[in-house]
């Protein structure tokens, strides 16, 4: 599935969160909610969340980068369950960690979607539409996974 698109939403009293109805098929093995590398909670479904940590498992234990980035990954990971009206509880500590406020908006990246408070995202978004074209020629320059041998995970 590719996760696209932009729904407004809002975080019940119990921290749960409505899934988009399109999008939950993806989840019926599972779901699994981690901190981002920007102020933002991944939404990862389990086939993803498998190929993530089997990318950050290959990364070498002598490197003190690898081993920070596996710390930041595994610590704040989450593995839910949808419950039968298409929810998941986000825990305290990724609302917390990413800012989260009443009102959020649920962003679609492709592999996977992200969870944003709602002005965090404005701000984003701002920067994203006036540097859209740079970020474009940037995203280009980059080699492609065959010229390196690896992905880009």
């Amino acid at each position: 599935m590719i996760f696209a698109g932009e729904f407004e939403h809002r975080i019940d009293p119990q921290g749960r969160i409505s899934i988009p109805a399109r999008f939950r098929p993806a989840y019926e093995d599972g779901i699994v909610l981690s901190k981002a590398y920007d102020p933002c909670v991944i939404v990862y479904t389990q086939e993803e969340w498998q190929a993530v940590a089997a990318s950050l498992a290959n990364q070498p234990a002598n490197i003190g980068a690898s081993r920070r980035l596996n710390r930041l990954t595994f610590s704040g990971a989450y593995p839910s369950q949808l419950d039968r009206s298409g929810r998941v509880l986000i825990p305290p500590q990724l609302r917390e960690y990413a800012g989260l406020g009443e009102n959020i908006v649920l962003i679609g990246t492709g592999r996977f979607f992200e969870i944003w408070d709602r002005s965090a995202w404005e701000q984003e978004r701002e920067i994203l539409d006036a540097q859209a074209s740079e970020i474009a020629e940037a995203a280009g320059s980059r080699p492609s996974p065959d010229a390196t041998g690896g992905d880009w995970r």
